[in-house]
């Protein structure tokens, strides 16, 4: 058993517009916990600033960084996500796994589950700030996350900087990624947001960006569509591989080409940033 004692523990949670009762419940499940942490929750700021004020609030030697959509799987994620980083003092950063738990997500509309269904297949990325641990001291001497406000891939500079210093692995513990869709809408809007701050980063970033290539790739046609089939969970969801193919596959492929070259030649800032800054904006 670790001595997880000696090791305090500070959840930064950035919050904006959140399905509250979404909240509420990842607030129970840390407090659920095998090991107790402080959880701070910045409201209605940039992401980015809202990570490093959470950051610099914290009492924790260890910092988790979690997104108000993703929910601790069981009772023993934060003690398995910092495992790792007590184990071996070269470990930087440790990831969890994302997963779209098959009970939220048959609450989706018909053609959102449509769109979803690759995300009912495990994602190992190689790293993100949605929900990873860190020691505060190597988040500091990194130089914490990009407050740029045209920075869409705020944590990019963050994980190559931390690359620099040792490893990043991941904990092989999953968060539930329980994003909000209504609609089919609401969706596109989102997905075409994700391809856009994909180009912004192949244009502002080195090849040492993280996935770099898998970014370009999906952004091509025909490579792009082949990278949508492969992430298809086919294993457990194989009668709705045809509606897949026709209707989701198509629309996926459009806006990954779409979206990310108007990222890639255009320069905009991120939607939630736009929204945020003007909002102080309106209070001054």
């Amino acid at each position: 058993m670790f001595d997880y004692k000696n090791n305090k523990i500070s959840i930064i949670i950035p919050v904006y517009k959140p399905d509250e009762k979404i909240l509420k419940d990842i607030i129970k499940k840390i407090k659920q916990q095998t090991i107790n942490a402080q959880i701070i929750q910045n409201w209605n700021m940039p992401e980015a600033q809202s990570m490093n004020v959470g950051i610099k609030k914290a009492t924790g030697d260890i910092i988790i960084t979690l997104a108000q959509d993703c929910m601790p799987s069981d009772k023993r994620w934060l003690e398995q996500l910092i495992k790792p980083l007590i184990e071996d003092r070269n470990v930087v950063a440790v990831v969890s796994d994302l997963y779209l738990p098959e009970w939220y997500w048959k609450k989706y509309p018909f053609l959102v589950k449509i769109l979803t269904i690759s995300d009912r297949r495990i994602r190992k990325p190689d790293m993100d700030s949605r929900a990873c641990a860190y020691r505060k001291k190597d988040l500091e001497k990194a130089g914490l996350f990009n407050e740029d406000p045209k920075v869409i891939g705020i944590e990019i500079d963050l994980h190559n900087n931390l690359k620099k210093m040792g490893k990043l692995v991941r904990s092989n513990i999953r968060v539930y990624h329980l994003h909000k869709y209504p609609s089919f809408r609401k969706i596109v809007s989102t997905l075409y947001d994700y391809s856009k701050s994909n180009g912004k980063v192949i244009r502002t970033k080195t090849t040492n960006s993280i996935s770099f290539w898998y970014r370009i790739m999906r952004a091509l046609p025909i490579f792009g569509f082949m990278s949508i089939l492969y992430r298809y969970p086919i294993e457990t969801h194989l009668r709705w591989f045809p509606l897949y193919i026709i209707l989701a596959a198509p629309v996926n492929h459009i806006v990954n080409i779409f979206g990310f070259w108007d990222g890639f030649f255009f320069e905009r800032e991120s939607k939630r940033n736009t929204e945020v800054l003007k909002e102080q904006n309106n209070k001054i």
